[in-house]
């Protein structure tokens, strides 16, 4: 991805993200951690932010006119498989404390820092002819569901859900990550998903949402975390912790960290 807009930065207010980020660079120049720019730099993203980062990236790109970022999108826990793998990210925004807590112990990224919350619900496709707006009848031997699969965070929670509500979930379908989920559900290819709020909002034309009790309970957090202290790595995180992206995320029907 290699977007160029007009170099003019935005001001931004101090936050204590800022205090961070200017503490990290001075790490970096006190103790040499600092990477020699490529020309490239990498951000590892979960499918759910994939609507944010579309926003927030161009003020990077404005920012830094000769820099290409590239942008890998998946599921948190195949984002968290790839590192350990040896993939390379400058950069990573991930779903779930327990992937988040898997990148610290794995690797050396830098501590992450919180931006989002998000919780469950379940949509339904308007090709679902039948009555769905409990746990008793999506129950019902006639429907058929999606959820992500265990490693994601959207599938930890889905499966968490049926234990505690003792909601059958062993013949939905399991898929990388949300994103998978939602696109089945659109296409009529299963009768109901349990997907973020964030992405049932973006969908709320095509789908149906039902509030299963207990459901928004359950929440996932985002957090972001870099691996070096750059200049472009700080501008970043600054971007992500600022109140454009705050605003945006809230737009999108995220929740406050």
């Amino acid at each position: 991805m290699n977007e160029t807009m007009s170099p003019m930065r935005k001001t931004r207010e101090p936050t204590v993200h800022r205090a961070y980020a200017i503490f990290l660079l001075c790490a970096c120049v006190l103790l040499g951690s600092c990477r020699t720019s490529e020309g490239v730099f990498t951000v590892f993203v979960a499918s759910s932010m994939t609507e944010f980062i579309n926003i927030m990236l161009p003020e990077l790109a404005a920012e830094f006119p000769d820099v290409q970022v590239q942008v890998n999108i998946a599921g948190s826990g195949t984002l968290v498989n790839q590192i350990a793998e040896g993939a390379t990210a400058d950069a990573v925004l991930l779903a779930g404390a327990s992937q988040m807590d898997r990148l610290q112990s794995d690797t050396a990224f830098q501590p992450p820092v919180s931006i989002a919350r998000n919780t469950l619900t379940v949509v339904v496709s308007s090709e679902t002819h039948r009555e769905v707006n409990t746990i008793s009848d999506l129950q019902n031997s006639g429907l058929q569901g999606a959820i992500c699969v265990r490693g994601a965070p959207c599938g930890a929670l889905a499966l968490e859900f049926s234990e505690t509500t003792n909601l059958d979930l062993s013949g939905t379908t399991r898929e990388p990550n949300v994103k998978s989920v939602l696109a089945k559900v659109l296409r009529g290819e299963v009768d109901y998903g349990f997907v973020y709020r964030s992405d049932a909002r973006l969908a709320a034309s095509e789908v149906r949402t039902i509030d299963l009790e207990g459901l928004d309970l359950l929440t996932t957090s985002y957090s972001v975390a870099l691996a070096n202290s750059d200049e472009i790595s700080l501008s970043f995180l600054e971007i992500l912790t600022g109140r454009k992206a705050a605003m945006t995320l809230e737009d999108l029907g995220f929740l406050k960290p």
